[in-house]
């Protein structure tokens, strides 16, 4: 798959377009590109148009000039889409490619909206929160008295993610997990599927049976053996149930 490049005013955004039919589009996660979905690619392009996109930030796009929001990451996607006559396209999408897949789709009309351990329920618990407002306070007072504790606190806090993210990103991954998902997923109207690992520990099973209460036309495809990677750990059944989605009028 050969990239091509749009540009933007925050920098330029590699894509991919491969096969003829109806368009997919597959959207990537969190620290993930979109060669991470190429054994898909490959058993889709015989009989669909698939399009691709690596976001500002991962794979071989720039990192963005300044940090972005999810509204941001959707116009992207939706300027790139008109440009290429791309409409009423299937999408399948991938933790934080499901937050960017549930907003465009929440203003755009879609055919079929496939999330695999999507992003965009937040979990609620008093330890998250008393996390929260710990490094929230600790952060206001090393910021006043200690310049070395302040910024070993910003360095050492946060996920895995944040951890090992440039400073833009840093502030980019703290808007998106900032942003409420919620009154997009209400507005869905394509028909949904929910495919999910129930061992994953990242956007958790229980997480997918709230969307699935939210989203009134949608479907839980569980898969047994995978935590957040359900597309890569359980590949073949990925793809089995992929087609056969697709094939559905």
């Amino acid at each position: 798959m050969k990239e091509k490049y749009f540009k933007f005013s925050v920098g330029n955004m590699a894509y991919y377009i491969q096969g003829s039919g109806a368009p997919v589009v597959i959207l990537h996660g969190w620290g993930q590109n979109f060669y991470s979905f190429k054994s898909i690619v490959e058993e889709l392009k015989d009989r669909y148009l698939v399009i691709g996109v690596d976001f500002l930030g991962f794979g071989l796009s720039d990192e963005p000039s300044v940090p972005l929001k999810i509204q941001d990451y959707t116009f992207h996607l939706t300027t790139l889409l008109e440009l290429l006559d791309i409409r009423n396209p299937s999408i399948i999408a991938h933790s934080f490619g499901g937050r960017i897949a549930l907003h465009y789709a929440s203003k755009n009309k879609v055919d079929k909206l496939l999330l695999t351990s999507s992003a965009g329920i937040k979990n609620k618990s008093i330890k998250k929160y008393f996390n929260i407002y710990k490094y929230k306070g600790l952060k206001r007072i090393y910021k006043l008295f200690s310049k070395k504790k302040y910024e070993d606190l910003i360095k050492n806090s946060g996920s895995n993610d944040y951890k090992k993210s440039s400073f833009i990103m840093k502030k980019t991954l703290s808007n998106i997990v900032g942003y409420s998902s919620i009154h997009d997923i209400k507005r869905i109207k394509a028909k949904t599927y929910l495919l999910w690992g129930i061992n994953d520990d990242q956007t958790k099973f229980s997480e997918c049976i709230k969307m699935n209460k939210l989203i009134k036309d949608s479907i839980i495809i569980p898969f047994y053996e995978s935590g957040h990677f359900c597309y890569l750990e359980e590949k073949d059944k990925f793809i089995r149930e992929v087609k056969t989605i697709l094939e559905e009028n």
